[in-house]
């Protein structure tokens, strides 16, 4: 069976019958090789792409289809050599491995369909990028909240804690503000709180309320008053933060720690405080993030008129909002909130100490 297969002594060549015609031998010859040659190419292009991406679902799918392809470029190249040489056994037992590639990756493909189909397609990803973007957007807000909360809570409660053991007893009027600003703070972070379990439960959160809970408001630019006796270096502090309450813990902070400080609760207002040229203004205490003029804008305006400024950057959000800066590490530092009193206190005299 298997010799009269492969004996093709009694059998011509299929280029009889074409007649020989070398207009119709040639057309199948260039026809053939070409399509041998892409099919060729094919399975090579799949097995670079599924090597490279590993991360590719169903990447035997690929392999399989470049085997299948590779039978079909074989197909075509003996369809050429049978013009003159009659191997048609041999053609044809390549055709019959080309037919199990063929059933075979159909076989797995069919039942694999309904999973490629739910597969997200390229709008679907970009929609879902979005919605991550956007999460990630509210996570690092709610953050940046929490952190300015957690500092107004915990700098206050430090505050009136050393006011209760003040040698001049309690500072009625002093502790009653210091604990209605945590009593407030408290308040906002409950209500961020709720509006957590609504981003949770897949709900849209409006923060709005949380962002506009009522604040005692001070105004954009105030000069404190002279130190508090005792001020080691008698350093100025340029104290620019666009949330009240954190504010207000900071200068009155700062103020307990015997230095002089000049406030601002955006960066135009200290900006044109500074541009004033009242004041000597030995460190800057500023958020990076503020609306307007943000805090490394402003630092940066600052050292046009002052080259030598030491700066201390805060933020509530998590990760390194200074990036790259164009100025020795010395003069520029970060501060994560939340704040206390100790790490205030230790950094901002580390900074005023370098030389």
């Amino acid at each position: 069976m298997l010799e009269r297969l492969f004996d093709s002594s009694t059998l011509s060549p299929h280029g009889i019958c074409l007649l020989w015609e070398p207009g119709l031998i040639w057309l199948h010859v260039i026809s053939d090789a070409v399509i041998a040659a892409a099919y060729f190419s094919i399975p090579v292009a799949l097995a670079i792409f599924v090597s490279k991406r590993r991360d590719v679902a169903f990447g035997w799918v690929f392999w399989a289809f470049a085997l299948f392809i590779l039978f079909c470029g074989f197909t075509h190249v003996l369809s050429i050599v049978t013009l003159w040489v009659p191997i048609y056994g041999i053609e044809g037992i390549v055709k019959l491995l080309t037919a199990a590639a063929s059933i075979v990756t159909a076989a797995m493909l069919w039942p694999l369909l309904p999973k490629l189909l739910a597969l997200p397609s390229p709008s679907q990803l970009r929609e879902a990028e979005d919605l991550l973007r956007q999460s990630q957007q509210v996570t690092g807000g709610v953050v940046h909240d929490f952190n300015n909360l957690l500092t107004v809570i915990s700098g206050n409660l430090e505050i009136a804690a050393r006011s209760v053991q003040s040698d001049g007893g309690v500072k009625r009027d002093r502790l009653a503000r210091v604990i209605g600003n945590a009593s407030t703070s408290a308040q906002r972070a409950a209500l961020l709180t709720q509006q957590l379990l609504t981003h949770a439960r897949g709900e849209p959160p409006d923060l709005k309320p949380a962002y506009q809970a009522p604040l005692t408001t001070a105004n954009p630019v105030k000069a404190d008053s002279a130190p508090v006796v005792g001020s080691a270096g008698n350093e100025t502090i340029l104290v620019v933060e666009d949330e009240d309450s954190v504010r207000s813990f900071l200068v009155e902070t700062l103020q307990d720690l015997n230095y002089k400080v000049r406030e601002a609760a955006n960066g135009s207002a200290a900006l044109a405080l500074f541009k004033s040229g009242r004041f000597h203004v030995d460190l800057l205490l500023t958020d990076i993030i503020m609306p307007g003029l943000n805090g490394r804008e402003l630092a940066d305006e600052l050292h046009r008129i002052q080259p030598n400024l030491k700066v201390l950057f805060m933020t509530g959000y998590a990760g390194n909002a200074v990036g790259d800066q164009d100025r020795p590490d010395d003069d520029v530092s970060l501060l994560q909130k939340p704040l206390t009193q100790t790490v205030l206190a230790a950094r901002i005299r580390e900074m005023l100490d370098k030389p």
